[in-house]
């Protein structure tokens, strides 16, 4: 395994254009009534640490009722569930939000934001197993967005151990590759997407040694001036390759310009792999294949397949039943803006209590 593992930022879409994308050209006065609130919490996430509490908690409580009556006016908006949902969630009401994710999921079982909320309530509450299929069927539903491909890959490489139990879990690692391989395809500007997809390379067992140098390749020469090292990086990645293909004397070259201290112990290493190993059979290749293009599509071949679609109806069904979707006025008593931007919200006695009502009935 590589040991400059690229993080996961994060499993949330936080792009309000993902969710707005049925309301882009305003039709009607919901629509405006709909914007209105939106730019309405957008001022407050941005300008509120500013604020007093006091006046935190006064338009909080006004973003809280605008949700509710546009919703008790329409019910079946899914923009303003998810909106609202995805306020909560900042809010720190992922109960109350999931219940509003759900509901919009009744209505339109086909919207992969939905999905990717519910996967990451599932992942938080400790159930990856669970999550899979809905970050899965995010991909299938939106195929043509990289950050849930992204996401997808990240997932699986996180939660390997806990999907083995899944039926075909040995194409999980050919699937997280092609899920980096589809993001870097889908951004191509984008050097994250494209490093995931080379360092993923290393995180399943394959043969694929030529593709491999191929997008370590693309990576030195196609997003300009790195910094040293990253360029080191690079170089050391391209070396284990190579020392795969049986390439020792390229690999010696490329390890002995490595220049960032910070490597000198994988470059030792590796060094002397090389400089040991020369009976290995040297293999012959040329560079004219493209990374992206030399697998066909994930979703042609692996998954979802039937018990996984069906598993994720049963526990979509059960998370509806666990959440007993809330009709409850919410009244806001104390907001306040956290120092690294996050809003939580506290409720009255009587709105808590039917809250954790709910929680006990799960």
């Amino acid at each position: 395994m590589p040991n400059f593992i690229h993080k996961i930022v994060s499993l949330y879409i936080g792009s309000l254009a993902l969710l707005l994308s049925s309301i882009a050209n305003v039709s009607s006065i919901s629509d405006l009534e709909l914007i209105k609130i939106i730019d309405q919490q957008d001022k407050l996430l941005k300008e509120g640490k500013n604020w007093t509490e006091e006046e935190l908690t006064r338009q909080a409580q006004e973003i809280v009722t605008s949700y509710e009556n546009f919703l008790l006016d329409n019910p079946d908006n899914i923009n303003a569930l998810l909106l609202f949902g995805k306020f909560l969630r900042k809010a720190g009401m992922d109960e109350s939000a999931v219940s509003l994710f759900l509901k919009a999921d009744q209505i339109n079982p086909h919207i992969s934001v939905i999905k990717q909320e519910l996967g990451n309530f599932l992942v938080e509450t400790g159930k990856p197993v669970d999550a899979f299929p809905f970050f899965l069927m995010a991909t299938r539903l939106t195929p043509q967005e990289p950050v849930y491909h992204f996401n997808l890959g990240n997932f699986i490489f996180l939660f390997e151990k806990e999907l083995a139990q899944l039926e075909d879990s040995s194409k999980l690692g050919v699937l997280m590759h092609e899920s980096f391989k589809e993001a870097a395809k889908l951004a191509p500007k984008n050097f994250d997407y494209h490093l995931r997809f080379a360092q993923s390379f290393f995180d399943f067992e394959n043969s694929l040694e030529q593709e491999a140098l191929i997008a370590w390749e693309i990576l030195a020469s196609e997003f300009g001036v790195r910094s040293q090292r990253e360029e080191d990086y690079i170089k050391v990645s391209k070396a284990k390759i190579l020392l795969e293909m049986g390439e020792n004397k390229k690999a010696i070259n490329l390890l002995r310009s490595v220049k960032s201290k910070s490597m000198n112990k994988e470059t030792e290493i590796l060094l002397k792999k090389a400089l040991t190993d020369n009976d290995r059979e040297i293999k012959k290749s040329s560079l004219n294949r493209n990374p992206y293009n030399s697998i066909s599509p994930a979703s042609s071949h692996f998954f979802p397949t039937d018990p996984n679609l069906q598993r994720m109806k049963v526990v979509t069904l059960k998370l509806f039943q666990e959440q007993m979707l809330e009709e409850l006025h919410r009244d806001v008593i104390k907001a306040t803006m956290l120092p690294n931007g996050e809003l939580t919200l506290e409720f009255s006695k009587r709105t808590q209590e039917q809250i954790d009502l709910n929680r006990y009935r799960q």
